[in-house]
């Protein structure tokens, strides 16, 4: 298994984004995430949503698109953050391998990217135990990359060389 390889297949671009729910019948919605901007903080982070609650964002795409509204598909999920998956490109989702993994310390075991949630910055180091295909476990040292303040998630980017030692 490759504990490197945490990429989904998100688009390679990062576009200013943040959670908010416009009911159904509104029209112009695009309009109210304009609006509504200045005040929810937009992040240029990948779109990683909360395990629970609403998965409608609002997300400013380079000209000339424009802000946009969509309702994101809750993807894999690890430490109640889930990976955002855009409708329009759902089904590339559908063959990503994620390594089975889990906190040192803890017996929550994840298949899903290195997400963890809380008060965190981008470059705050982190750690995880892979699973490994003869169930012995290596640990797996990173970075927080991709953090939003406004879900609290971020992505546990993996140092480059690491020497192999047990969890």
């Amino acid at each position: 298994q490759n504990v490197q390889s945490q990429d989904s297949p998100t688009p390679s671009f990062s576009a200013p984004w943040f959670l908010y729910e416009i009911p159904d019948a509104t029209p112009n919605k695009a309009e109210i995430c304009a609006e509504e901007a200045p005040t929810h903080n937009p992040s240029a982070t990948k779109i990683i949503i909360p395990e629970e609650g609403n998965t409608s964002i609002c997300i400013d795409f380079p000209p000339p698109f424009g802000w946009r509204y969509d309702i994101m598909i809750r993807g894999p999920c690890a430490n109640t953050c889930c990976e955002g998956i855009p409708p329009a490109v759902q089904d590339k989702f559908s063959g990503v391998k994620y390594p089975e993994w889990y906190v040192p310390g803890t017996n929550a075991i994840f298949k899903a990217p290195f997400y963890f949630r809380g008060d965190l910055s981008d470059g705050d180091e982190k750690e995880a135990c892979v699973i490994k295909d003869d169930g012995t476990s290596v640990l797996v040292k990173g970075k927080i990359t991709n953090f939003n303040p406004n879900t609290n998630c971020g992505l546990m980017k993996p140092d480059e060389l690491q020497k192999e030692e047990p969890c």
